[in-house]
């Protein structure tokens, strides 16, 4: 209570005064964000300072004339000209802007799985957290999700958290999850969490992703006239169709028929699934239009660990590593970059910084021991 009321005030009073304010005119004329005309000095307004347990957050009015593009071309500039290691720009309203300069990382320790939920719900599904210290909760039912990140980035993190968020509706019969896992290492490992809604062959996974669209498509026929959105029940649950390694499907296939019928059944799925309950969600290394040619077709998306600061924005869209989604700095070592990754959601263009829990080879046996039985239903 004392840090809410007083000391981070005091701590924004302290900084503003004898770090932003102090070096505030060499940084916007040495960034070009200030002009110096005619022996005048032309400058963005310092508009005040926020501190919170983690960052700075610095609200600025910007020059007349100037674009939010204008400052997301120099967040290496302003996060090294007042010493921060990373920045990051929203846009607070019209002419202001808002810069955060982390002053230290609260996902730097590695969180473990989160307790299975009590309450039967779709989502979303609390994950992890959030750089805020707020949960990460993600949706998954009415969207579909794209997890992108380099090997040992922790794509499982986010695909077992999800399905343990999950559970208690699965035993509920309110949700079943179909699993693909052509590289066999990952979903396997709960396999009787998905019983014969599991494939792994190429073959096998272009029959269930067909058996899916199948069903897709008759509950589509009953809903039509009678009703736009899905709500789950026993009798149509949500369907959440989960690919591990997509990209072995649809780019890697030597199997032309087999490439084609994959493709054109997650095609399907993404672009008729939402409103009948039926959810995608893929995970893939390598964000290439041509290994996955339907990644526009994912509403939300989430770039973990990548190896180029391209590959960011063929994720999560153009300018999101320009307003501070640096995906590619994030660090190799799995015990400090692991499950750490920038989530861009349908509703919002600002990328926001999360960590999923990492959940153990035991952590899914006992998944598996618990609720295996009534996934296979």
């Amino acid at each position: 209570s004392f840090n809410r009321w007083m000391g981070w005030r005091l701590l924004a009073w302290w900084r503003l005064v004898w770090i932003y304010r102090r070096h505030w005119q060499p940084v916007m004329v040495i960034s070009g964000l200030g002009r110096h005309l005619h022996g005048r000095d032309y400058l963005p307004r310092l508009a005040g300072v926020t501190c919170t347990s983690w960052a700075d957050l610095v609200t600025v009015k910007m020059l007349t004339g100037q674009s939010v593009k204008d400052w997301t071309d120099r967040i290496e500039h302003l996060a090294h000209g007042f010493g921060a290691t990373s920045c990051r720009v929203t846009i607070a309203r019209s002419g202001r802007l808002l810069l955060a300069f982390p002053r230290r990382d609260p996902l730097a320790v590695p969180l473990p799985a989160l307790p299975i939920p009590e309450v039967v719900s779709v989502g979303p599904v609390e994950i992890g957290q959030c750089e805020d210290g707020t949960p990460w909760r993600l949706t998954v039912h009415g969207t579909h999700v794209l997890v992108a990140g380099a090997t040992g980035s922790g794509k499982g993190s986010i695909i077992w958290s999800t399905i343990r968020g999950l559970l208690p509706a699965v035993r509920a019969g309110l949700v079943q999850v179909w699993a693909l896992d052509p590289k066999r290492m990952e979903l396997s490992f709960g396999r009787d969490l998905f019983g014969d809604r599991y494939a792994a062959s190429p073959a096998a996974c272009a029959d269930l992703l067909e058996a899916a669209v199948k069903i897709m498509q008759e509950r589509a026929d009953r809903f039509a006239g009678v009703q736009r959105n899905h709500t789950p029940t026993l009798d149509d649950p949500f369907v959440l169709v989960v690919v591990d390694e997509v990209a072995f499907l649809t780019a890697y296939q030597s199997d032309k028929g087999l490439k084609l019928r994959i493709s054109a059944a997650l095609a399907t799925l993404t672009t008729q699934g939402r409103a009948v309950g039926f959810g995608v969600m893929a995970a893939l290394q390598d964000p290439r239009k041509e290994v996955m040619n339907v990644r526009n077709l994912f509403p939300d998306k989430i770039a973990l660990r990548l190896d180029e600061s391209e590959q960011v924005d063929m994720v999560l869209g153009d300018g999101a590593r320009d307003r501070g989604a640096l995906a590619d700095h994030i660090s190799p070592v799995p015990a400090q970059g692991a499950g750490i990754g920038y989530v861009r959601l349908e509703t919002s263009p600002d990328p926001i910084r999360a960590r999923a829990g990492y959940v153990s080879d035991a952590d899914i046996r006992a998944m598996v021991c618990d609720f295996a039985e009534e996934a296979n239903r």
